[in-house]
């Protein structure tokens, strides 16, 4: 049973509303750790609950939304203008990109067809997050804490969070909300955790001790991609996304310790676009992955049924 079925008080669209906008501020709260001197974000926590708040409840809880941007908005004492910029890019956005989804693939949150991973690209992360960042750029040199001559690269600096958070905050609440079809057995708990352990290994090796022997230069950020793909295969998108959102804390808390493949010398930016490549490439890959399993699955499975059904009519 769930927990909004055995609490009816969860139920409630105030009591939904008041969890859609503490997570969200909780989650600001993280992202501006997660970031270059509190300036530059690596990943936007925020906008991925907030899209996944509204593809499990609907659109009609983007008041939660709004809520918590401007709670956030006061805790970090922003100015007016900014603050509606985000407020409204925000809240737009993830609407943008919820209705996208359900209006043009049917969108299941269970993500086992492919097109709805090549939806949650292209249509949320790509340009449902363009509106986001539009806003809270635009409001930005409104205000005259950017240049207009800054507007693109800083769009994209905004950018880049949000999309991320498109790719791994979301997919992975969504997998985690949708309730399996099969029970997993005590042998795939063991097999889960051993997996897991792997890609922890795996990971810290590619981002942290490898510097010390003079091999920098080597591609070792590739070495948890074995254990993503057994995750994926494996586990379906609940591993898929757990695998991801494990990589891409690690890699952010490496490069924000100044460790790891992505640190440059150049600007900030440089190495946030660098991270974002790799965790969208990670992401992608993984979801798409265990989306073409799961269909693959389900071929089998009706061309199992549709063997057996003769078979059947004949005995009745």
């Amino acid at each position: 049973m769930s927990a909004s079925a055995s609490n009816p008080g969860l139920r409630s669209p105030v009591t939904r509303i008041v969890i859609i906008a503490a997570c969200y501020v909780a989650a600001g709260l993280l992202g501006r750790k997660a970031s270059f001197a509190g300036s530059v974000e690596l990943v936007s926590p925020p906008f991925g609950i907030a899209l996944a708040a509204l593809l499990l409840l609907g659109c009609r809880y983007w008041l939660g939304i709004a809520f918590g941007a401007l709670v956030y908005a006061i805790i970090n004492s922003m100015p007016m203008v900014p603050t509606i910029g985000m407020i409204v890019g925000n809240t737009v956005g993830a609407l943008i990109c919820a209705f996208l989804l359900e209006r043009f693939v049917q969108f299941r949150n269970s993500m086992e067809r492919a097109r709805d991973v090549a939806a949650l690209v292209g249509l949320a992360s790509v340009l449902g997050t363009t509106v986001n960042a539009w806003f809270s750029v635009v409001s930005l040199c409104y205000e005259g804490r950017v240049d207009w001559s800054a507007l693109f690269p800083t769009m994209l600096e905004k950018w880049v969070p949000n999309a991320m958070a498109c790719l791994v905050v979301t997919p992975f609440i969504l997998a985690w909300a949708t309730p399996p079809k099969t029970r997993w057995q005590p042998k795939q708990l063991v097999e889960g955790c051993i997996c897991g352990v792997g890609l922890v290994v795996g990971t810290l090796l590619s981002f942290n001790s490898w510097y010390a022997y003079g091999i920098s230069n080597y591609p070792m950020a590739f070495l948890p991609y074995p254990f993503l793909v057994w995750a994926a295969l494996r586990f379906g998108q609940r591993g898929s996304t757990t695998g991801a959102l494990l990589v891409s804390a690690l890699a952010i808390k490496a490069l924000l310790e100044g460790r790891g493949p992505f640190v440059v010398s150049t600007t900030e930016r440089d190495s946030l676009m660098l991270v974002g490549s790799y965790i969208g490439i990670v992401a992608v890959t993984n979801m798409m992955l265990a989306a073409a399993a799961a269909e693959k699955d389900q071929q089998l499975e009706e061309a199992l049924a549709a063997a057996r059904a003769p078979a059947l009519r004949q005995g009745a």
